[in-house]
């Protein structure tokens, strides 16, 4: 069994380490796992039929493709050649774009935060404080907390995004919650708090520590399972007067927080669930 690990080629050198585990636990399996840089990749239209070029050359696709980088596109591409995708091109489509996300699971009847979406250059009344933020973007990049006029426009002309996300802070700044999702299971739920930002992505600096849920708050994370067929995705969720709240969920989900707080190795379960999910559609295709 042969399996592609798609990265950009930029983000390649700081998660070696991530990379590299996912080729221990592969060989483990007898997979063959290849690194593929999104930059050596073309695909289009050939002869009316999807066709993929790597390195400018067709060549033969492998069983599935873990995606570890944000391009909608390409994963619908695959999987019209009928190579699986984790995450799966709908996940990506949705939950890449905030917008989309927040109008999507407002479906589910969880707590969101009041949010406007604006276009670049588009007049708007907002109220201040307001947290502004582009409506494609993950890691707490060009996210911003603005307290008036001029450091709203500042903000604007920050992001490089036009479609732009305008929400109400939550009441408890520097303070959110990720919780770890394989399909339809929560893995593990890490909280991650910032004395020095209102933004506590532990890549910015933030600490983190495993949190245990609430029978409520697993209910308000089983309420957005429902609504997806996930692979393995980070649902993050901020706090407003103590209160669980939907924040985004992060489809190229990060995992230094869960190998440095858990023993969990989530690439293993990973791959575990990605081989009895190609095992389960072989046979229905089967008896199909």
């Amino acid at each position: 069994m042969e399996a592609w690990l798609l990265y950009d080629k930029s983000r390649v050198d700081r998660n070696i380490h991530y990379i590299n585990i996912y080729f221990k636990e592969c060989r483990k399996r007898n997979i063959k796992l290849k690194l593929i840089l999104i930059e050596d990749i073309e695909f289009g239209i050939k002869d009316n039929k999807c066709a993929l070029f790597y390195k400018e050359e067709e060549c033969s696709l492998p069983q599935f493709v873990i995606m570890r980088t944000i391009n909608p596109l390409l994963s619908k591409q695959f999987e019209n050649m009928g190579v699986p995708v984790f995450n799966n091109s709908f996940v990506s489509y949705i939950c890449n774009d905030k917008q989309k996300t927040y109008q999507y699971v407002s479906k589910a009847n969880v707590k969101i935060m009041d949010t406007l979406f604006l276009k670049k250059g588009a007049s708007v009344s907002i109220e201040y404080p307001s947290i502004v933020k582009p409506s494609f973007g993950s890691g707490g990049e060009n996210v911003f907390l603005v307290k008036n006029e001029e450091q709203f426009k500042k903000a604007v002309d920050l992001i490089p995004d036009e479609n732009i996300v305008i929400q109400k802070p939550a009441g408890d700044l520097g303070k959110d919650l990720r919780v770890y999702v394989l399909k339809d299971k929560i893995i593990a739920s890490i909280l991650r708090v910032s004395d020095s930002d209102f933004r506590s992505n532990y890549s910015l600096g933030g600490s983190a520590k495993v949190y245990s849920l609430s029978p409520e708050e697993k209910s308000t994370v089983y309420k957005i399972i429902e609504l997806f067929d996930f692979g393995l995705v980070g649902i993050d969720f901020v706090f407003d007067g103590g209160k669980m709240v939907f924040n985004e969920i992060e489809d190229v989900v990060g995992a230094r927080m869960l190998y440095s707080t858990t023993d969990i190795n989530i690439v293993s379960l990973y791959l575990d669930f990605i081989i009895n999910e190609l095992k389960n559609k072989k046979f229905k295709k089967t008896l199909d």
